[in-house]
């Protein structure tokens, strides 16, 4: 099962209710039949669209606005019947392939293959013949054979030369047809996997495997290294519809029997043995079919069976079951779930007026949760049913009415929960607060200085948090003393470092390091205005005997950071055991650039030594290190925010890989686990688009994306624990949206 998390930003126009916690939206009307749907990004926006098969023709609804476009339209045999979506000559763009002349009686003729190259979102695609087998009716494509490449597995519905009402004189040959070097010119080579089974209604590929439904029963087909198949049977009854799902780690398969059936029918994998120390059970790598897997009457009050989808809908770790039926007298759309106890059960009705032939499950909008998308026979029409079941994400407003450039949490009070400090930018007397939990009361700390950005540290050692805050220009660094009593007496100030003393200047970033390695953390700044003391450079300072005096200034970046630069990131690059710096800048002729500089050895005369990463980066400005596909090795983390997306680059060649593409000013970013899997996760906030958006990690530097909260502006992102229960929050100082507000961690942990 395919689980899709793009990003949108949509308004939803309820046109059907729906009495549960899915809004029904219907975006296509008077379609004729709809064979199938699927979700899939075929624009290349990183929203994920929706595409449907009629008889004659092949359309796509446009996210966010849903508009209809038409693929193809009279160019096939009708009835066009299955689709597979795949890259298929690699050039980037989502392809697809087609199973038309659906006649399923005629088992002599028909049942093309044909596959339409993407050409871009105005068309027209050029039409590429796969091969042809009578009564083809479904379509997938899956790797089968380990080499890293899909094949295209398709299953016609009966076998040649068979007749009715028994259609049981020949069986179905699946056949299994390899994507050549070049698709566009070259043959499709193609071999016959199975050609016994009778009236095979669907497949899925699976570890390797093919999953088969037939009159028979439910099988696994498999292939070894001599490319001779096998097969084993797991399940019995006739099985239409496939599609697996994972409940409590356990691997369930639903299915509807017969096919075009009155039941939904679950198959239960075998639970495997627990040692004899009580260690969780060891879980196989791949699907078992040495053995009969537990069958599960779930309903048998459906009318035609069709359409099956699994997904976890609630954000419990667990999947659900989306079913839909299309046969009168009655139809169909509902939700099974099964509860602790292990019994399953309907948990709601979706839809009783679809005439479901078949339904989709994907992320559409980025909330990080699965919607569901249905294709009607009778209705002829698509609906998307949005999930609104609670978010993974709680939204806690700290403070509103103002705009606060920089945020920062930690237990202030001393009452082990953590506060936040924040100020407004945009007032005559520009107020730095602590606000305490749980209740936010409001305590004033300053007032006079337009903080940019701040970090936390205990400054002078006497085992409580201080606050360090950053003034643009005239530049200002400074920390303030927390007192005995936090809640009651003044905190004082004292001065870092001042541009009206010959200090630094343009400062919009900091962050805290120790770059000497002497065991204390040390401050970064930067030093960005092209006038002054230390023009278009970065510094670092180190807290002196007396932290109340300012403190010991290096510049190691000497007018060597123009174009405005903003944030920094620390960490030792080239594994020499120093810790090294990078910057990015934002503004031309001389910004628009990602670099790092190289620490010298301790007590050499060298310079630090500017490294570039990448130019050409418009509007950059944050950048932070981190091994983000685990390989040993310190990558970079960036985002542009005053252009638009994230990058991350990977080591040692720099190599970028983009994400977030569309979201524009992503002037904030932070990375840590977020899902609790171990993985490097990046959050952002986009100041022009107003999206909080995370991006989760599988480890390998691949990322999908999610859409915490919309309406919501930011300059400053911070990840902590602001609810003491174990994971990263996200905290945010509002710019435009004149707030600070976190978001609680909801999302799932996985099972270890």
């Amino acid at each position: 099962m395919m689980t899709i998390a793009m990003r949108i930003s949509v308004f939803l126009c309820p046109l059907l209710l729906s009495a549960s916690s899915f809004r029904t939206q219907e975006i296509g009307t008077d379609l004729g039949v709809v064979y199938a749907v699927q979700i899939a990004d075929l624009n290349n926006d990183r929203q994920p669209d929706v595409v449907a098969v009629l008889p004659t023709s092949v359309v796509w609804f446009e996210a966010p606005s849903w508009k209809k476009h038409v693929i193809v339209d009279g160019a096939t045999e009708k009835d066009n019947v299955a689709i597979a979506i795949h890259d298929i000559d690699g050039d980037g763009r989502l392809d697809f392939a087609l199973a038309a002349a659906w006649r399923p009686a005629d088992t002599a003729t028909g049942g093309t293959l044909q596959w339409f190259r993407n050409s871009g979102p105005d068309g027209p695609w050029p039409i590429f013949k796969i091969g042809a087998e009578p009564t083809m009716h479904r379509i997938r494509f899956g790797d089968i054979d380990g080499d890293g490449r899909l094949e295209l597995l398709a299953l016609p519905l009966r076998g040649r030369g068979t007749k009715g009402p028994k259609w049981d004189q020949n069986g179905s040959r699946l056949l299994v047809y390899r994507i050549p070097q070049n698709p566009m010119q070259d043959e499709w080579r193609m071999e016959v996997a199975e050609s016994t089974l009778q009236e095979t209604h669907n497949l899925l590929p699976l570890d390797g495997r093919i999953l088969v439904g037939a009159r028979e029963g439910l099988f696994a087909l498999a292939r070894d290294a001599r490319g001779q198949w096998s097969r084993e049977q797991f399940g019995e009854g006739s099985p239409g519809e496939v599609k697996i799902g994972r409940v409590n780690r356990q691997r369930v398969i639903a299915t509807v029997e017969p096919y075009h059936g009155n039941k939904f029918v679950l198959y239960e994998e075998p639970l495997p043995k627990i040692n004899p120390q009580g260690a969780p059970p060891a879980w196989p790598s791949k699907i078992p079919t040495n053995r009969m897997w537990t069958k599960r009457l779930l309903d048998d009050q459906i009318f035609d069976g069709h359409g099956l989808g699994w997904a976890d809908f609630d954000g419990d770790g667990s999947d659900e079951l989306a079913a839909g039926w299309r046969g009168k007298p009655k139809f169909g759309v509902v939700l099974y779930k099964r509860g602790v106890d292990g019994e399953w059960k309907r948990t709601e009705m979706i839809d009783e007026t679809m005439s479901c032939e078949d339904l989709a499950v994907g992320d559409l909008n980025g909330d990080g949760r699965p919607d569901i998308v249905a294709g009607g026979r009778v209705t002829r029409n698509v609906r998307i049913y949005w999930n609104e079941i609670e978010p993974q994400w709680k939204r806690h407003e700290v403070a509103s009415g103002y705009k606060a450039w920089s945020a920062v949490a930690a237990d202030f009070a001393g009452d082990r929960r953590p506060d936040v400090i924040t100020n407004e930018m945009a007032t005559h007397d520009y107020r730095t607060r602590l606000y305490v939990a749980p209740d936010w009361k409001p305590v004033e700390l300053l007032e006079g200085v337009q903080i940019i950005h701040s970090a936390v540290m205990d400054v002078d050692g006497d085992g409580d948090l201080d606050y360090i805050g950053a003034r643009y220009s005239p530049g200002l660094l400074f920390w303030l003393e927390r007192p005995k009593n936090p809640l009651t007496e003044r905190w004082p100030l004292h001065v870092i470092d001042d541009a009206e003393k010959r200090g630094v200047d343009g400062i919009h970033g900091i962050i805290l390091g120790d770059i000497d390695r002497d065991g204390r953390l040390d401050l970064v700044a930067n030093s960005a205005q092209p006038k002054g003391a230390f023009p278009e450079s970065l510094a670092w300072f180190k807290i002196p005997r007396d932290p109340r005096q300012p403190w010991l200034r290096t510049v190691f970046a000497s007018k060597d950071a123009p174009g405005l630069s903003h944030y920094h990131g620390i960490g030792d690059v080239n594994g020499d055991g120093r810790p090294d710096i990078a910057s990015a800048a934002k503004t031309l002729p001389d910004g628009n650039w990602f670099a790092w500089w190289e620490q010298p050895a301790r007590g050499s005369k060298a310079p630090w030594k500017k490294q570039m990463i990448a130019a050409g980066q418009e509007g950059a400005t944050n950048i932070l290190m981190a091994d983000v596909n685990r390989d040993g090795r310190l990558d970079f983390v960036a985002s542009r925010g005053h252009g638009f997306g994230l990058v991350w680059f990977e080591a040692p060649s720099w190599t970028p890989h983009e994400l977030g593409a569309k979201l524009a000013g992503p002037h904030s970013l932070a990375t840590g686990d977020l899902n609790g899997d171990g993985h490097v996760d990046i959050a952002t906030c986009a100041k022009d688009s107003g999206i909080v958006a995370i991006f989760l990690n599988d480890g390998r530097g691949g990322f999908t994306e999610h859409h915490v909260y919309q309406d919501q502006s930011a300059y400053d992102i911070r990840l902590f624990d602001m609810d003491n229960d174990g994971d990263l929050d996200i905290l945010i100082a509002g710019q435009e949206s004149a707030n600070v507000a976190w978001h609680e961690n909801r999302i799932r942990r996985p099972a270890r």
